[in-house]
């Protein structure tokens, strides 16, 4: 273990000295103005499938909802956070159609926009993206059998962006001319589908490399009408996951887009306590890694995953409650918001929070609706705390010392599962 983390501290300094810090592009502003936080959210809108946009402050602001399609503006709406600092859209509002993006400018930097997916049997929620990378990755898609699977590359600027794509499964690496220089026009949404192009895989990772301007990547997996939505997300050595109770497959997908292999290590948070180097081993080049959890535990848990090169970790769960999927966190924060965050009519929805302090923490958690809730609760040193949530807008999260939370919920076999968004300085 020492000799991992050495590694990873070198390599975490060499990374730090060497690259320089990104800048990334802001949507059209005005000469001399200073443009307003954003948010970019991937919108899915046409037969009985309807998204809503969560948005969460720490002000009562003003903000404004787009929607953008084929290189134009579609719709837009605008909305205050009101004296709550929550607010639920229907993207309908801003005239969205068909798969489109949506790009939320908000009220103050400590805001935070998310989506929730409905439809009948049929729920997927995730955070919105902010700030764009030059790398971005994902992994844990399917082809196989009934599963469809396609990337959204959203391009919310007014550039032209190019992109390659470095499609990677089960069958090695993928040569196909389309994953080369694909072009994403300005204001745009470029489905990749991966079905098409790829059938019949039952692990598929995307490495996106922007060449050219600036993009949003999402994955979108369909299985038997029940979706789940994911961000890619920039590859790090150091990632957080919750894990929900329930005895669903429950599944970590830790994948590398590197050609050259990666050792890791799965630290766990039980009901045991904590274990050291539960799993290590090596990850081949630009390969995966599943670690089994529901056969650790049917209760809840907390993983950590150190790694001596670049990767990213996910948390998968299918159950008869539904398909969920989520990335995990390469921080853990003293406040966490969490948009979209709510119990379901007629359904069940919890919060999960993974203590990863060496003592017991105080969290406050908030529920953001026109009737606040508040509740204290005690999280054990090394523990996880799973809490139910009630009906709102969504929530904040509040605590004496740095954890990770995420929330889940699942109504008419529609399942979700989707990660808050941390706040270093709240």
């Amino acid at each position: 273990m020492r000799y991992l983390i050495a590694i990873l501290m070198l390599g975490l300094a060499v990374s730090a000295v060497m690259l320089p810090a990104p800048e990334p592009p802001e949507p059209d502003a005005l000469p001399g103005t200073e443009p307003s936080p954003v948010a970019i959210c991937p919108i899915f809108e046409g037969g009985d499938r309807r998204t809503l946009v969560s948005v969460l402050s720490s002000v009562n602001g003003q903000g404004r909802l787009s929607s953008f399609a084929a290189g134009a503006e579609t719709g837009a709406v605008e909305f205050r956070t009101g004296s709550t600092g929550a607010v639920t859209i229907p993207a309908a509002d801003a005239d969205a159609v068909g798969t489109a993006g949506g790009l939320v400018e908000m009220p103050s930097e400590t805001t935070a926009a998310g989506v929730v997916i409905a439809g009948p049997g049929s729920r997927a929620a995730e955070a919105c993206a902010d700030i764009p990378t030059g790398q971005a990755f994902i992994s844990g898609g399917s082809t196989i059998s009934d599963s469809f699977f396609e990337i959204q590359l959203i391009n919310p600027y007014a550039g032209e962006a190019t992109v390659d794509l470095t499609v990677t499964s089960d069958a090695g690496i993928e040569s196909n001319d389309r994953f080369n220089a694909v072009i994403v026009p300005p204001l745009s949404v470029i489905s990749m589908d991966l079905t098409q192009l790829i059938p019949g895989r039952e692990s598929i990772s995307v490495n996106v490399e922007t060449t050219r301007g600036s993009i949003l990547a999402f994955g979108r997996q369909t299985t038997d009408d029940e979706i789940a939505v994911w961000r890619a997300v920039a590859p790090a050595q150091d990632w957080w996951l919750p894990v929900p109770p329930g005895d669903p497959t429950k599944r970590m997908v830790i994948a590398t887009p590197d050609a050259v292999g990666v050792e890791y290590q799965v630290d766990l948070y039980g009901p045991d306590g904590f274990v050291e180097a539960h799993a290590s081993g090596t990850i081949d080049g630009r390969g995966v890694v599943l670690v089994p959890l529901a056969a650790v535990t049917t209760g809840a848990a907390g993983v950590r995953v150190i790694a001596t090169g670049p990767v990213v970790a996910s948390l998968w769960m299918d159950s008869p409650a539904g398909m969920a999927a989520t990335t995990g966190s390469p921080v853990d924060a003293p406040v966490w918001l969490m948009p979209g965050a709510s119990g379901p009519p007629g359904g069940s929805s919890s919060l999960v929070i993974l203590n990863s302090g060496i003592e017991p923490v105080t969290v406050s958690v908030r529920s953001l609706a026109d009737q606040t809730l508040v509740r204290t609760l005690e999280v054990a040193a090394e523990g996880v705390l799973v809490s139910d949530l009630v009906a709102a807008d969504g929530y904040r999260i509040e605590a004496s010392g740095p954890v990770v939370a995420m929330w889940t919920s699942s109504v008419d076999g529609g399942g979700t599962a989707a990660l808050g968004i941390p706040l270093q300085d709240g």
